[in-house]
């Protein structure tokens, strides 16, 4: 009898020896295999550095995660991450669903415009989507970010293009399209963001994952952004620089069986195009370049209201979501408005709403509370 309790205490504590050292083990194990995806031939390679297994949860989490070119003839990564954690959602996968969430802390997403293929960086190609696929083989129900930052970069410039957005902070619920599992398939979008000298941007958005074509019904409000953040942007894309001044944006956009209508109000404020000491004394700007952006501030002087020293439209989009129609006309009559009879005013109006959905109807996204937004 001894002698079989003894031999079952030993199986015991071997059977609990096996089960540390797999655990102890399971951390590195998946380090090797995530790194080994991650360095699978591909347009873009990556890795990972430490590797935490929650079993407790169902969740894992991979630190310093990285995402580069594979060439190495781009400076920045297409995208990097403090830490990404997949979590797997119980309740739902006793509903039989396999579906998570993923929280990104602190990412990094960098478009580069280099001058050619090799030098530049749009995350087009597939070879990082099926990355990620394998990395996170579920459904994701949400996605939530913390402290995000999307950047665009042009090294060919001079000076270089470096503009971005930063302190994105979000998220995306209900992406996992079973009506068994939620009230409706309709998801929701909630997200704030900072300029990179002043400016706040605000998104609000329904959509829904599971149409055929793009259902999806948005809020864009963006204030106080101030023009220099896109000064070496609009030196290289643009006739003319803006020397200073301040821009605000709404724009409401909803779509429906490949159908997109809406508007665009841009609101330039205080805004400087022409300046001696900027522009001639300083950029070294010719006559030609002079002369443009001369007649670009006596144009902009022209229509601008005087008592809100503001210059704005309202731009109507409407037609196929491959290829939306803007009228020019309004757009004119409204700049001539704003300048001579109304300011116009920089909030969302509330104005643009869907008609049919295929799905239950997805309700306006509420515009931002008054104390939200950041006064200018």
């Amino acid at each position: 009898m001894k002698t079989a309790n003894r031999y079952l205490l030993t199986s015991l504590a071997i059977l609990l020896g096996l089960l540390i050292i797999v655990r102890i083990s399971m951390p590195y194990a998946a380090q090797w295999y995530i790194n080994k995806t991650l360095s699978q031939p591909g347009e873009y390679s990556g890795r990972v550095g430490d590797v935490d297994i929650m079993l407790w949860r169902g969740a894992y989490s991979l630190e310093h995660v990285l995402l580069y070119k594979s060439n190495g003839q781009v400076d920045k990564p297409l995208f990097r991450a403090d830490e990404v954690e997949f979590t797997l959602n119980w309740s739902q996968l006793i509903k039989g669903a396999a579906s998570g969430t993923v929280n990104l802390t602190r990412p990094e997403i960098n478009f580069v415009d280099g001058a050619t293929s090799d030098t530049s960086q749009a995350g087009k190609n597939e070879n990082w989507l099926n990355i990620a696929n394998q990395l996170f083989p579920l459904s994701i129900d949400k996605l939530s970010v913390t402290d995000g930052k999307i950047g665009f970069y042009n090294p060919e410039t001079s000076p270089v293009i470096d503009i971005s957005l930063h302190d994105i902070q979000g998220e995306v619920t209900n992406l996992v399209n079973s009506d068994a599992l939620s009230d409706n398939r309709v998801a929701n979008a909630n997200v704030s963001a900072q300029t990179a000298q002043q400016g706040t941007l605000k998104l609000k958005a329904k959509l829904n994952p599971a149409t055929q074509k793009p259902t999806f019904d948005l809020n864009l409000q963006a204030d106080n952004i101030a023009l220099v953040n896109f000064k070496n942007f609009l030196d290289t894309y643009a006739p003319f620089d803006l020397e200073a001044g301040t821009l605000t944006l709404a724009a409401e956009l909803a779509a429906d069986d490949g159908k997109v209508k809406g508007y665009i109000k841009p609101i330039l404020h205080k805004v400087e195009v022409f300046s001696w000491k900027g522009d001639i004394e300083r950029d070294g700007d010719g006559l030609i370049e002079g002369t443009v952006e001369a007649l670009s501030a006596f144009v902009a002087e022209i229509f601008e209201n005087q008592s809100e020293d503001q210059i704005a439209t309202r731009i109507p989009i409407e037609g196929d979501l491959s290829s939306p129609e803007t009228d020019v006309f309004s757009a004119i009559g409204a700049i001539i408005k704003n300048a001579f009879i109304q300011a116009i005013n920089g909030d969302i109006e509330q104005s643009v709403e869907l008609q049919t959905l295929s799905e239950p109807a997805l309700s306006k996204p509420e515009q931002a509370d008054d104390a939200d937004k950041e006064s200018p």
